[in-house]
């Protein structure tokens, strides 16, 4: 099974059934059978073949769902690129995957060329996968195949999909949740998915979307979420239909899910779950039924280990999270180091701290390098953060510790609105209260100060660096 073949598969079966629509365009199976088809045709006349790597750095769209399904039809090797960072990052970006071309627009349908044979080798590349980069420049992830398809086949287990579900996705391509999830998984599901574009100000669309076409599965990671309560109104929603809807992508916060599903009428919807392009995106959930399980630091369990994954902490908990299976990704494009550091001995070491319960519950405490020194034991940012985003007018915290002599400088970053006054002393009681100690400093910056990268996460390294 490949990517193209899933496509071959669903348009010989349903040739007529919806597969995808973005505002008011659509495509069924046949439509975009023939749309990769035409426009594949076009890329072999420009040269592009089996192997070859395509960046496509596009706005959201259907236009990315064709080109995508082009290149898997030709056996190149697509790299979906965010087309709203600077410039001088796309450049280097691209420069990076040393490219046979890069589509930058749709390309010319008026000179076809033979197309080859449908490609069959499920040990060749799908795609390169840029990593989210919170700790560093981002890379691109090898992602075969076979890794796809051992990924959806956990998801389909998880998620245990059937007929009459429809998806509804709001995160972008250039996100493997949005990739995975939203433009590859409905059609190894076989179920339709309407597709909203992408942005802070669409966050009410995205949910009028879900109530309009009565969606049941829908994900987006925990910011969205925490957004979402903020802005929309429940009585413009109706979102009784959804079944299962993922948060991840970024530390799962209670609660973000308690005000969420409070307000909509919602109760065990929302499915924490933690993933990471090396592994082809999911690695644990809570399932479908089961109660969200919160520790005494406030940490949200992210479920257990999805079908044929195994996880383990290095070391004495927490630790360093390590992850095996059929989905992890091959290496690094070009990275030969990095990948010998990142796969050893058969296991992922995802650069992540975190521990498993008694019941094999994962608890996720955040990236390794972000995690803070207090009192020789190790915290994590997301504990200072949802306490200080408690304190009205704070719109995002960042918590971080200062290398100081023998010791670090605990130091909580905020951004508010406008008008918020005494914005310092609150949130330091509201730290306080929560944990039992106060920060050393509390910083109050305007609106984008705090670095975070194209998907939205706090780069924990760069503001310290930024702060040394």
């Amino acid at each position: 099974m490949t990517i193209c073949s899933l496509l071959e598969r669903r348009s010989r079966a349903a040739p007529d059934a919806l597969a995808f629509t973005f505002g008011a365009n659509s495509l069924t199976y046949r439509e975009l059978r023939d749309d990769a088809g035409r426009i594949a045709a076009a890329l072999r006349h420009q040269g592009v073949a089996a192997g070859d790597r395509v960046p496509i750095v596009l706005p959201a769209g259907l236009d990315i769902v064709r080109i995508f399904y082009a290149l898997q039809r030709l056996g190149a090797i697509p790299s979906i690129l965010d087309p709203h960072v600077p410039a001088t990052a796309i450049a280097r970006r691209v420069a990076m995957l040393r490219p046979r071309l890069v589509l930058t627009s749709m390309p010319d349908l008026a000179r076809p060329a033979p197309l080859p044979p449908i490609p069959d080798d499920e040990g060749a590349i799908a795609f390169l996968q840029l990593t989210s980069g919170t700790s560093a420049e981002a890379r691109a992830a090898i992602v075969l195949q076979r890794n796809v398809m051992a990924s959806l086949e956990s998801a389909r287990a998880m998620v245990e999909p059937v007929a009459g579900d429809i998806l509804v996705g709001w995160v972008p391509p250039w996100h493997d949740l949005g990739l995975l999830r939203f433009v590859i998984a409905p059609l190894f599901f076989g179920l339709p998915c309407h597709l909203v574009e992408p942005a802070v100000r669409t966050i009410p669309l995205w949910l009028a979307t879900i109530a309009r076409v009565r969606g049941t599965i829908t994900g987006v990671p925990d910011f969205a979420w925490r957004l979402a309560t903020r802005l929309v109104d429940p009585k413009a929603a109706d979102l009784s239909s959804l079944r299962f809807a993922t948060n991840g992508g970024e530390p799962v916060r209670a609660s973000t899910i308690d005000a969420f599903e409070e307000r909509f009428g919602l109760h065990n919807v929302i499915r924490p779950g933690y993933g990471l392009a090396e592994a082809t995106l999911g690695v644990s959930s809570l399932r479908p039924g089961e109660s969200q399980r919160v520790d005494a630091r406030g940490n949200v369990s992210c479920g257990r280990p999805l079908d044929n994954v195994e996880v383990r902490i290095d070391g004495e908990a927490p630790g360093e999270i390590l992850v095996r299976g059929n989905a992890v990704f091959a290496g690094y494009f070009d990275e030969p180091a990095a990948t010998a550091e990142t796969l050893r001995d058969g296991w992922l070491h995802t650069g992540d701290t975190g521990y498993l319960d008694g019941d094999g519950h994962l608890y996720v405490l955040g990236r390794e390098r972000a995690m803070i020194k207090r009192g020789g034991a190790a915290l994590a940012p997301r504990e200072l953060e949802e306490a200080a985003q408690s304190v009205p007018g704070v719109r995002v915290a960042a918590a971080i510790g200062v290398p100081r002599e023998l010791t670090e400088e605990i130091v909580v970053v905020v951004e508010t609105d406008p008008d918020a006054k005494e914005v310092e002393r609150l949130v330091m009681a509201a730290v306080e209260r929560a944990l039992g100690f106060a920060p050393h400093r509390v910083i109050v910056a305007k609106p984008r100060t705090i670095p975070r990268t194209s998907n939205g996460k706090i780069r924990h390294a760069e503001l310290r660096r930024q702060l040394t």
